[in-house]
């Protein structure tokens, strides 16, 4: 039996080897670039309580135990907003924090125990161009307020779930360009009581927080991995183009026709997967564009708790348009609708047409209220605009939200009803599932 060459050994040996090495740092990528920050009772870092009385309030606040960062608060009704909070400072001064933008979840432990069903909690970002260091509250107020169920054990949010405060906006009178979330220099780590008026004593005990994230991005670590193998890839091709320059020539060009077969296929492919999912009047997704955005909301909510709703719209009187300026105008006044219900929501929701005049819009991380308001701005958008030459048309809108122990059938169901209440009741309106 003939032995390869040793050189070709080797070189197998070698591949191998680091085939195996890759193989390791993409399965092993969460480890080797896990970089986590912790906050707890060793952390070393100043803290601070306040309640509402600097706004009029008479709450009071109590410190019970520093180090293992325990307190209450007795929020009272003489303020419209009765509130305390919890800071931990990264900087005493509250100028210079820490960048948390390779950050992307945080985990909490608190213990909490009170009369509200939500908890708020900040990452403060101190920047010069809105920020002054005499003014506690010119930091920016990145927040997430969730339901206290969720601290049940360990509670787990992306970054991407932070929002600023629009009171902040508002108050601080901040444009629109710097109203973004912001993580480059985040002073304070803030825990405050929830919204709404929960009066009576609230007892909180932070035990642990962790920012988690990696060292280097996936995206640049892949790209490390990738520019690896191309060093590998590109060695190995000059050193055939120095035994068998010919073949190699010849090989090129082969792959380089099976690239263009398949950068056409792909199009193409993309192409007709585009068109299936949607509506060739309205330029909206069909059923089955939106399978996708249910899916994802559903699993969502089941695995976070992120809550999803759903919006039915249906035009009111829309058979009176058809009748008395024919289907062709009909169908402008369809496609004009979709285009300004898609130029005013949220890259988040996702809009199709249901069938006939009839829509639906699903808001993924959307509570019921929020929902309600972007319905009612999209209804008066639609009221107000002139959708083809002098017709001018209203529309009726059903909202639901999914809610414990109900289905997907159950929603679209509680959202129809929704409507038809709305249509009953007069249309040109918002209704909510009961």
């Amino acid at each position: 039996m003939q032995r390869p060459p040793t050189h070709r050994l080797y070189f197998e040996i070698i591949l191998g080897l680091l085939v195996i090495f890759t193989i390791f740092a993409i399965t092993g990528e969460e480890q080797i670039l896990a970089e986590r920050l912790v906050i707890d009772n060793n952390s070393g870092m100043a803290l601070n309580t306040y309640d509402d009385k600097e706004n009029g309030g008479n709450s009071s606040i109590y410190l019970e135990d520093a180090k293992n960062m325990q307190w209450h608060c007795i929020l009272r009704e003489s303020y419209s907003y009765p509130h305390c909070g919890f800071e931990v400072l990264f900087d005493k001064e509250r100028t210079k924090g820490i960048d948390l933008r390779h950050y992307n979840k945080i985990r909490l432990w608190l213990d909490y125990s009170g009369p509200s069903q939500t908890v708020r909690i900040s990452l403060r970002n101190f920047d010069p161009l809105y920020s002054k260091k005499e003014i506690l509250q010119s930091t920016k107020y990145n927040q997430i307020e969730f339901n206290v169920a969720l601290l049940n054990g360990v509670a787990e949010f992306s970054l991407k779930d932070f929002f600023v405060a629009n009171w902040w906006v508002l108050e601080n009178k901040i444009p629109p360009q710097l109203s973004h979330p912001q993580f480059d220099n985040i002073t304070i780590f803030e825990v405050q009581s929830g919204s709404g008026r929960p009066l009576g004593k609230h007892q909180f005990r932070l035990h642990r927080v962790e920012f988690i994230g990696q060292a280097l991005s996936t995206a640049d670590w892949y790209l490390a991995i990738m520019m690896f193998w191309l060093c590998i890839i590109l060695s190995f091709l000059a050193y055939r183009i120095i035994k068998l320059k010919d073949e190699v020539v010849i090989q090129r060009k082969r792959e380089s026709e099976l690239l263009e077969i398949n950068e056409l296929l792909d199009t193409r492919s993309k192409a007709l997967e585009i068109k299936a999912k949607t509506d060739p009047l309205t330029g909206a997704f069909n059923r089955l564009g939106i399978e996708e955005a249910i899916s994802l909301g559903l699993q969502e909510w089941h695995k976070y708790g992120k809550p999803l709703s759903l919006v039915m719209i249906d035009i009111d009187h829309f058979k009176q348009v058809n009748d008395q300026y024919g289907h062709d105008t009909g169908d402008l006044v369809l496609s004009n609708l979709s285009n300004i219900v898609q130029q005013h929501t949220r890259t988040q929701d996702l809009f199709a047409r249901w069938g006939g005049e009839e829509f639906v819009l699903v808001c993924r991380n959307t509570d019921i209220e929020s929902a309600c308001a972007i319905a009612d701005k999209l209804r008066e958008l639609i009221a107000h605009q002139t959708l083809h030459k002098d017709i001018h048309i209203t529309a009726s809108f059903g909202v639901a939200t999914l809610k414990t122990n109900e289905n997907l059938e159950q929603l679209f169901k509680a959202a129809d009803t929704a409507l038809y209440r709305a249509k009953a009741s007069g249309r040109n309106r918002v209704v909510t599932a009961v």
